[in-house]
């Protein structure tokens, strides 16, 4: 993409260059509403108009990004809030975490974890027999 913008700037100065060496003669240029009238070269002329399209298309062009800059800044501050408690998270974690590793659980929560399992999979907890087939 970088050589590709450096071949069109390169290819638009050539041009504007050629436009100048070839369009010497004064033009008058009368703007309606205004009284006078101004004299310039044609190729100034030429290369003025030239200047204000590619500065109102760089314009238009940035105009039309604002949304996705917008979103691309409440994206960062939203990654930058979940990185916050996501390490506040961590560090309850760690505190939480008892020293033996070998901790097992008591009998009301070994109670609690097969009522979970038995609502979870209650097919595996039912007898063989008993099932809709047979």
């Amino acid at each position: 993409m970088k050589i590709l913008s450096r071949a069109l700037f390169l290819l638009f100065i050539l041009a504007g260059v050629l436009i100048a060496v070839s369009n010497t003669q004064l033009v008058q240029l009368a703007l309606w509403p205004l009284p006078g009238i101004v004299i310039v070269p044609a190729y100034l002329l030429v290369v003025a108009l030239l200047l204000a399209g590619v500065l109102a298309g760089l314009a238009l062009g940035w105009r039309a990004g604002r949304h996705h800059r917008r979103r691309a800044r409440k994206a960062a501050s939203e990654a930058a809030r979940l990185e916050r408690e996501l390490a506040r998270l961590r560090g309850g974690i760690a505190e939480r975490t008892p020293t033996a590793a070998g901790v097992s659980p008591t009998s009301s929560e070994h109670k609690a974890i097969e009522r979970q399992s038995a609502l979870v999979a209650p097919d595996l907890a039912s007898p063989a027999g008993r099932g809709p087939l047979s």
